[in-house]
């Protein structure tokens, strides 16, 4: 066994896939960080050169963090719930009001 407290149980291919990844992980208390994801910051064409970015978790909780991974595959293809007709009228309605607001304005102002 090496030294590294540390194990790969997934690699994201893009910045937003590991950001997601490691705020999930944030949320279950689950130590992690993305391997290599500063330099794809520096270059993102970087990114397939590196391999992607091996998402890393303490040996401790690899297991777990595995089977969170298992499980938000399982539900990547569910539905999202269709939201009440009330709900969706409001915010279209809401839109209607913030669209009728005069554009900011764009040019210099000249102060004196």
């Amino acid at each position: 066994m090496s030294d590294d407290p540390f194990e790969t149980v997934a690699i994201a291919y893009s910045q937003a896939q590991a950001d997601v990844i490691l705020s999930m992980f944030a949320w279950y208390d689950i130590p992690a960080y993305a391997k290599n994801i500063a330099h794809a910051r520096a270059d993102p064409m970087l990114t397939l050169a590196l391999g992607g970015f091996p998402i890393r978790v303490h040996r401790d909780v690899a297991e777990e963090a595995r089977a969170l991974l298992e499980e938000a595959a399982d539900r990547e293809h569910e539905a999202p719930p269709v939201q009440p007709l009330h709900e969706r009228i409001a915010k279209v309605a809401f839109l209607g009001v913030i669209g009728m607001t005069p554009q900011p304005r764009l040019s210099a102002t000249i102060v004196r």
